[in-house]
């Protein structure tokens, strides 16, 4: 039995229709009934709250392996922690942990590598994966104002980050829930160029055949166009701390691990526009 957590954020998802399509006994979690309606079919369903230890020892028994998702909180470090301690005492061998590329140079990374050190101590067997920024966020955050504006914000000014498409960060992940070699492995993932915003928008003005702007603001004006969309205060300075991280260049690295673990090189920026495009179609701005 291989479980799947976070089976409803952007990777887990991923994770959870492709390792369905192997044949696999899978179980996925989910913070609730509604959100498990997607579900791909023959998949088992686990409600599972961090919080709650009970609801975290339900979704452990009789799984052997597990793709650890934590939410993307302040709280993330010590909510997996809270996982692991049940993970030690189920019969879950091996961990598969989606963490991210940077070490503890900012926020985000920072925590993963707090939880990194914490599963290490377990002594439960682990793989942990570290992608780089997600081509997907250009749709989740920047959509809207692409569709609108024509335009998307920052504040990394030229920096290049080699960002990822999730779909193979789901496939490495597959890979390795399936194969027991990849215990005790940590694996950096790339997409295949570091690329600025700058050079995003123009692959996306090419595929859209309208021109695309990125515009760098100032970090205390990004920060504030965040809190205005809602963006909790936490997480604002978190995205801040990246985009410096970004800016520095410190995300530039381009790996060769998705080519040597799956074979084929990873999905560029221009195959993920053409895969995208529908979620930039241009939408007039409301009048009135």
């Amino acid at each position: 039995m291989i479980l799947i957590t976070g089976a409803s954020g952007n990777v887990g998802r991923e994770v959870l229709r492709q390792i369905a399509q192997t044949g696999s006994k899978v179980r996925a979690t989910f913070q609730s009934a509604s959100s498990a309606a997607n579900a791909p079919s023959g998949v088992e369903i686990a409600i599972m709250d961090y919080n709650k230890p009970d609801s975290i020892r339900a979704a452990l028994k009789g799984a052997d392996r597990m793709f650890l998702v934590g939410p993307p909180t302040q709280k993330l470090p010590a909510l997996e922690r809270k996982a692991m301690d049940e993970i030690k005492w189920s019969g879950v061998r091996h961990v598969v942990k989606l963490s991210a590329m940077g070490g503890r140079e900012s926020t985000f990374p920072r925590q993963h590598t707090d939880s990194e050190d914490y599963i290490k101590s377990t002594g439960v067997a682990y793989t942990f994966l570290r992608p780089n920024g997600f081509m997907q966020n250009v749709v989740n955050y920047n959509s809207a104002t692409i569709n609108t504006q024509n335009a998307f914000y920052g504040c990394q000014g030229d920096g290049k980050v080699s960002h990822i498409d999730i779909r193979d960060i789901a496939a490495v992940a597959v890979k390795t829930l399936v194969n027991s070699a990849h215990e005790g492995k940590t694996y950096t993932l790339t997409g295949p160029l570091a690329l600025s915003n700058t050079q995003i928008a123009q692959i996306l003005s090419d595929d859209l055949g309208r021109e695309i702007q990125y515009v760098d603001l100032p970090p205390d004006q990004f920060k504030q166009a965040l809190l205005a969309a809602g963006v909790p205060e936490w997480s604002a300075d978190a995205l801040i701390d990246l985009q410096r991280l970004y800016r520095a260049g410190i995300a530039s690295a381009v790996t060769d691990t998705v080519e040597q673990l799956l074979g084929h090189k990873p999905t560029s920026f221009e195959q993920f526009s053409r895969d995208y495009r529908s979620a930039f179609e241009k939408q007039e701005r409301a009048v009135g």
